[in-house]
């Protein structure tokens, strides 16, 4: 599809809808967005690929994507399905480790994607705007965390005796 640029009056109208990036202003999501490529994929395309490395994540402008994990005695499970607004795979992106679950769509899908590298020239170009991606991408990682250790923590002391 192109650079993200060209779609920046659509990623502007799903961006404004992210938590993630609510605070960013117009401009700053415009210059961000000329970091970044589009593509399209078919329902049923495994975007992201458990264990593998990944230097990029992805912003899910249009679809459906199923968070696909190998449970151990239980084989590939869906746990999670997420749509547009969505940022996924940005964990390997920022620690270079193998993805930790594969991602696939589950409707026709858009999406822009950030790599490592484009991260690293924006931080040289606009230190002030990645770091503001930096601390965004950070938010995110401890939202979900958080989320991921409340499954499976007992709510109270209680639950614990």
């Amino acid at each position: 599809m192109g650079g993200a640029d060209k779609y920046f009056e659509e990623i502007l109208e799903i961006v404004n809808t992210i938590k993630l990036f609510g605070d960013f202003s117009d401009e700053e999501v415009r210059y961000l967005c000329s970091y970044m490529q589009c593509y399209a994929a078919p329902r049923e395309c495994e975007l992201l690929t458990e264990g593998d490395t990944g230097d990029y994540l992805l912003l899910i402008l249009t679809g459906e994507v199923e968070v696909v994990k190998d449970i151990p005695g239980k084989g590939k499970q869906v746990i999670a399905k997420v749509g547009a607004g969505t940022v996924i795979g940005e964990m390997s992106m920022i620690d270079g480790l193998p993805r930790s679950a594969s991602c696939i769509t589950g409707l026709p899908s858009d999406f822009a994607v950030l790599t490592r590298e484009s991260l690293y020239e924006l931080l040289a170009n606009m230190p002030k705007l990645g770091n503001k991606v930096l601390l965004k991408l950070l938010q995110l990682l401890t939202s979900r965390f958080r989320e991921s250790s409340d499954r499976f923590l007992p709510k109270t002391m209680g639950e614990l005796i």
